[in-house]
């Protein structure tokens, strides 16, 4: 009797399972036999597609600091890795040359004052008689002009010897360099060949230092006679110019010869009249040539300023090929300057691309090395047509005031190619196909039920759904592939609610 009590017990606790108080349409169908799915509610939010193209790191500005005359270096002021900023003076010219002739040229300006002032004496002295003081001082200005004009004479020689002189010490130095080097030639393959022994163990050391030694003299004496060669043709540079400057004044020292000499001839022989009107042409044209040759010393004055090579930007030294007593020209870069505050990113990108981007926008950037953290960039410039590969260069600009992007890094840009507010979103592998549409499930009433749809922006991880589900519906974004439509189903997660429902499930061992 107590065995089929209790399977009576048991049948009606099956029965209380399967069966609700109000008959056969309340029948419950146990949670272990319904399809168990993850599901989150249509919420507005946002969706983007991005395009990411990779670029190499630039440096924002590079430039050679060079210098605009030719000349021997003084002093070098900064080496390799240092920090400058724009005006900061790089490097110095010996000054010495470019002295001598501003005092050359003051000695000139000296003769051209005193050509002025006799000038204007002439023409305060006219009054129609002839006066024997007055001419005395005329005749002493023609003499002193005549001498000027002897002076600029031995200086245009003394030019022309110095000429010569440098162009035999042009001959000269060539010939020494061509010894020199052959020279060097020679001790280089007697050195490597030392070399090699001395490594096998055949030779001594004091034999290979013997070598070396040579060696290393050689290369001092090839060096020197190039530095020589560089002298010699500065000399002949400056000798010539030199010609140039007493060419110059010979001529203007003629000119005041022949003024000094007509002032004299008119005062003489002219009535006062056509003397003053003379007089006053003398006075303008010694004035004019006064003015010529300050403008030269004012010129050369400038050149002087010009021995300090100043850094044109601000930014770091990344090359430097100069040392003291070196000589340098214009087509020299000495130092190499590189402005890394901003650093640049030079990328390609599709027509895909180039109608949704402008000048301006930001972009997120990423460089591996640096970190992962994303970094805001801008968009410099963009070439509104397409290169050789039918691609469009973009210019990305990126603020490096830490300077942890270093030139030579990779980095990849990330383009916004579209973008969607209030909108609904689900992950990319909600949305099933078929052959004939896309779809996905939606909980109603405890059901799956299947729900056609058109889909849009497509980022690879989400997907924005157009039409089909409307906000608040609640989608399967779990388990969809399991179930059919119109299957009844349990949910596990259900977006932000998931965790308290699971943490419900585990107390009761079912869901409420």
């Amino acid at each position: 009797m107590k065995r089929f009590r209790n399977l009576a017990l048991s049948l009606l606790s099956v029965s209380m399972i399967f069966t609700g108080c109000g008959g056969g349409d309340d029948i419950l169908v146990p949670e272990e036999s319904k399809t168990a799915v993850e599901a989150e509610i249509a919420e507005s939010q946002s969706i983007k597609s991005e395009l990411v193209y990779a670029g190499q790191v630039k440096p924002n500005e590079t430039v050679n600091v060079t210098s605009k005359i030719s000349g021997q270096v003084s002093k070098v002021n900064y080496d390799v890795g240092d920090t400058v900023r724009a005006g900061d003076v790089m490097f110095t010219l010996d000054q010495k040359d470019i002295q001598d002739q501003i005092k050359q040229l003051n000695a000139q300006l000296n003769v051209s004052n005193a050509s002025v002032n006799s000038a204007r004496t002439s023409l305060s002295h006219v009054d129609g008689a002839q006066s024997e003081t007055q001419e005395l001082s005329l005749k002493t200005a023609v003499e002193n002009a005549e001498k000027a004009v002897e002076n600029a004479d031995v200086q245009i020689q003394n030019a022309k010897v110095a000429i010569e002189n440098a162009k035999t010490s042009i001959e000269t130095a060539k010939t020494n360099v061509e010894n020199t080097k052959a020279s060097l030639d020679n001790v280089t393959e007697r050195y490597n060949n030392m070399k090699v022994l001395y490594n096998a163990g055949t030779i001594t050391k004091n034999d290979f230092d013997s070598t070396e030694l040579a060696y290393t003299q050689a290369q001092k004496a090839y060096e020197q006679s190039q530095n020589s060669l560089v002298q010699a043709q500065n000399s002949l540079s400056q000798a010539e110019s030199s010609l140039t400057q007493a060419e110059i004044g010979k001529k203007q020292a003629e000119t005041t010869y022949n003024q000094a000499k007509e002032s004299y001839n008119i005062y003489v022989g002219k009535t006062t009249g056509e003397n003053k009107e003379t007089a006053q042409a003398g006075v303008n044209s010694a004035v004019a040539s006064r003015e010529a040759v300050q403008t030269q010393i004012n010129v050369l004055r400038s050149t002087l300023n010009d021995t300090a090579v100043k850094a044109p930007i601000s930014g770091i030294i990344t090359a430097k090929n100069i040392t003291e007593t070196n000589m340098v020209s214009a087509q020299s870069a000495p130092f190499v300057i590189v402005d890394m505050s901003k650093v640049t990113v030079d990328v390609n990108v599709s027509e895909k691309l180039i109608n949704v981007i402008k000048q301006g926008d930001e972009v997120d950037v990423t460089i591996p090395t640096v970190g992962d953290a994303v970094i805001t960039g801008r968009i410099k410039t963009i070439t509104p047509s397409a290169d050789q590969t039918n691609t469009y260069p973009v210019k990305i600009e990126i603020d490096n005031g830490a300077g942890t992007i270093k030139p030579g890094m990779f980095a990849e840009i990330h383009f916004v190619e579209s973008v969607k507010d209030n909108t609904v979103v689900v992950p990319r592998n909600t949305v099933l196909e078929s052959a004939e549409s896309k779809y996905v499930f939606v909980v109603e009433n405890g059901k799956a039920v299947k729900k056609d749809v058109e889909t849009g922006i497509d980022n690879g991880n989400e997907i924005e759904i157009v039409s089909g589900v409307s906000f608040g519906e609640n989608i399967i974004v779990k388990g969809q592939s399991y179930v059919s439509d119109g299957e009844e189903v349990n949910i596990v997660g259900n977006g932000e609610k998931s965790s308290e429902q699971n943490s419900q499930t585990d107390a009761d061992g079912k869901e409420e």
